[in-house]
């Protein structure tokens, strides 16, 4: 018996299809007028209930992949393109759109790129990720803000700042920009860790810098180390749907260099910095100003708060209401 290969979309493609129909066959015997899926598996599924549908989008779509295509010019000795999903694909998740009641959008972006593909706008409902640090004594439970630990402002100036990148090193999560504003500033005290799976190419004039660090996987109390003993997180994200790990810096009371094409977590110049476009010169003019200005840097720890809105407690009734 001979063995067909198939590349790495056909094999998605071919997951999805089995899950699809594994689900639609065990949708067939549920009771029940409302159905939820994920983008990707549910046309099969769609397909087989009568009720109303709701899609869980978990990506902003098709459009994300001409925009991270675009801005990842420049960098592609860094790492190969991202193969771009066949048409059958799309089609396939143009038919779960047509058949869906309602689309979950995980934030503004992510809406704003579907529209431009053609998604209906009245069908979207944005319902953010959510995330619950743990309770902070100094706060009570009527807040507007949870916390993870109480954060004392400094009281002098540290010698170096340091900066944590936690998540997958790749060309989408802005990372070839990120390396050349390191390059910018090369020369200043500043610190940089990269913690997650490295998908690119590190430079061998950036591996050799005594202040930046790859780390590659860690696990969760890597993680909440690394966040307890850093002074900023950086997400200049080229495009994501969300970003929890924005959520995940605020609620240990790390401030964020955040872009725009993401979840709108980070409030200008309270919890955080947000870059009006993710190039090189952006991120390192947004570094350095929290390494020369020391006041700013203690008001953005001050402020690097969870807003309530990304509670859990917010999750269960927009859900809800989506069912009626």
């Amino acid at each position: 018996m001979r063995l067909k290969l198939v590349g790495p979309w056909e094999t998605i493609l071919l997951r999805n299809s089995w899950f699809g129909g594994w689900v639609a066959d065990e949708v067939a015997a549920l009771p029940g007028n409302v159905f939820f899926s994920y983008s990707y598996t549910a046309l099969q599924p769609f397909q087989s209930f009568n009720g109303r549908r709701i899609l869980g989008q978990i990506d902003p779509g098709p459009r994300e992949h001409d925009i991270v295509a675009e801005a990842a010019k420049g960098y592609e000795s860094l790492a190969q393109p991202e193969s771009r999903p066949p048409s059958s694909y799309w089609q396939l998740w143009r038919g779960e759109v047509e058949l869906a009641d309602r689309i979950i959008v995980n934030s503004a972006w992510s809406a704003s790129l579907l529209e431009e593909a053609g998604v209906p706008v009245g069908k979207m409902v944005e319902v953010p990720l959510v995330y619950e640090p743990g309770w902070d004594s100094s706060h009570s439970s009527s807040g507007d803000h949870l916390v993870t630990r109480i954060w004392s402002p400094v009281t002098s100036a540290p010698s170096r700042l340091r900066a944590l990148f936690l998540g997958s090193v790749i060309l989408r999560k802005g990372v070839g920009q990120l390396l050349d504003a390191i390059r910018i500033i090369r020369n200043e005290p500043v610190d940089f860790t990269f913690a997650g799976p490295v998908g690119v190419n590190i430079p061998d004039d950036v591996r050799a810098m005594p202040n930046v660090r790859f780390l590659g996987a860690v696990d969760r109390a890597t993680a909440e180390q690394l966040y307890g003993e850093s002074d900023v997180f950086l997400f200049p994200t080229l495009s994501d749907g969300f970003g929890l790990t924005q959520l995940e810096a605020l609620g240990h009371g790390l401030p964020v260099i955040a872009s725009t094409n993401c979840g709108q977590v980070v409030e200008h110049g309270v919890s955080g910095l947000v870059l009006g476009m993710v190039t090189p010169e952006a991120i390192a003019e947004a570094i350095m100003s929290l390494m020369r200005d020391q006041d700013l840097l203690a008001r953005l720890k001050a402020g690097a708060r969870v807003p309530d809105k990304f509670h859990p407690r917010h999750l269960a009734p927009a859900l809800l209401a989506l069912a009626s």
